[in-house]
């Protein structure tokens, strides 16, 4: 089975869009070969970065370490499991669809594996509060995020609670000027940066409405706006269609917050569920 990516390497990741020039290069450099940290010494990896010793310390200082051995130690203490457990000979030697079949099931695993490693009991908690107590829902994200949003929408009407969500953007911003503190905004946005989604939010946190996000970057500006944020944690290349790791971890997310709703109150649950399937049937016996 596929394991999780490591630790370190996570939080590289997650902190990406903060990074920029050489610390942008620094972090490229590790994702692509983070066995460099653990067998080079510092001024090799400044060379293979193209920066300075200085600049690898102040790198890794930006990651929480104390410095450049304290990230070493992280990054072997991480990477050492994993070397017996992943048989890469295998995998490259597969080809065509075999090969396809592998690579999305190892993407999928990994995707699914890296987002329980984020997931924060807390913050499912407060969103599930805030859902309970909200006059009315509203759901806000673009595109593969849309689909998720309409995803969540379905199941929080089938609980009995007033989830609405629209693909207009225009309709999104008029709705957001509408928010209030009694209601709650869903923002979702893998990299938490989409400018139609930022409008919507700070429209609503203008008018004292919380902000529950759910995005793959705990630095991204969506989630620096936002009351509450549940974490995904999804890899997304630029040839991937439809963002497809990043929707999956965003459905998983979804998911585990609507069983988390359901358990919180299953009476209510219950009957909002038996009272939607009877309304659903009778009106099929209509027509």
């Amino acid at each position: 089975m596929t394991g999780a990516t490591p630790k370190t390497l996570l939080k590289i990741r997650e902190s990406y869009p903060s990074f920029h020039g050489n610390y942008a290069r620094i972090a490229d450099c590790i994702l692509r070969n983070p066995g460099l940290l653990v067998g080079g010494r510092l001024s090799d990896i400044a060379a293979a970065c193209g920066c300075d010793n200085a600049q690898i310390i102040r790198f890794c200082r930006k990651l929480g370490f104390k410095g450049f051995s304290d990230m070493r130690r992280s990054i072997s203490h991480d990477l050492i499991p994993l070397q017996t457990r992943v048989d890469s000979d295998s995998v490259r030697k597969k080809s065509g669809f075999e090969r396809l079949l592998e690579d999305f099931r190892g993407d999928y695993l990994q995707t699914v594996n890296d987002t329980v490693s984020v997931c924060g009991e807390k913050a499912f908690l407060k969103t599930v509060e805030a859902i309970r107590k909200a006059r009315r829902i509203m759901l806000c994200g673009m595109g593969a995020s849309g689909i998720v949003c309409e995803d969540l929408r379905m199941k929080l009407v089938h609980m009995g609670y007033p989830a609405f969500y629209h693909s207009d953007p225009a309709m999104n911003k008029m709705m957001s000027f509408l928010m209030e503190k009694r209601d709650l905004l869903i923002a979702v946005s893998f990299r938490g940066e989409n400018a139609d989604v930022m409008s919507c939010v700070k429209t609503a946190k203008d008018n004292g409405c919380p902000v529950a996000a759910i995005t793959n970057y705990p630095n991204s500006p969506l989630a620096r706006q936002s009351d509450t944020v549940l974490l995904t944690s999804s890899r997304e290349d630029d040839f991937r269609i439809g963002a497809m790791t990043s929707r999956l971890s965003q459905l998983m997310i979804v998911d585990i917050l609507s069983v988390m709703l359901a358990l919180d109150d299953m009476n209510k649950t219950e009957r909002n569920l038996a009272g939607m399937h009877a309304m659903l049937n009778e009106t099929e016996g209509v027509k």
